[in-house]
């Protein structure tokens, strides 16, 4: 994770699983609450694995993002992580809550 300016870019790679929910995601919560921050990027382009528990922290960001009223952007996504993100309705809920937010 890294801040561009008023962006911050969460760049996952490998497998993302329990390890990094549990060593790195802690980290990512309290960028979200900068007050200079205007959008979420994620770049997986080089994601190998994901699990149910790496999915997890892609719902958490792109929910806890919208509730910020931010935009989330997926830059780069592995054929494996947007054939999971497609088969287990994620994209699609993603869409959704981003629309809410603009909407507002």
């Amino acid at each position: 994770m890294r801040r561009d300016g008023p962006v911050l870019r969460v760049v996952l790679g490998g497998a993302v699983d329990l390890v990094v929910r549990e060593r790195d995601a802690p980290a990512l919560w309290p960028a979200l609450d900068d007050a200079g921050l205007s959008a979420v990027e994620v770049d997986a382009g080089a994601v190998t694995f994901l699990d149910s528990t790496g999915m997890s922290v892609l719902v958490r960001l792109a929910r806890d993002v919208a509730e910020r009223g931010l935009p989330l952007r997926l830059v780069a996504v592995s054929p494996r992580v947007e054939e999971l993100l497609e088969h287990t309705g994620v994209r699609e809920w993603m869409a959704t809550i981003d629309g809410e937010r603009g909407a507002r």
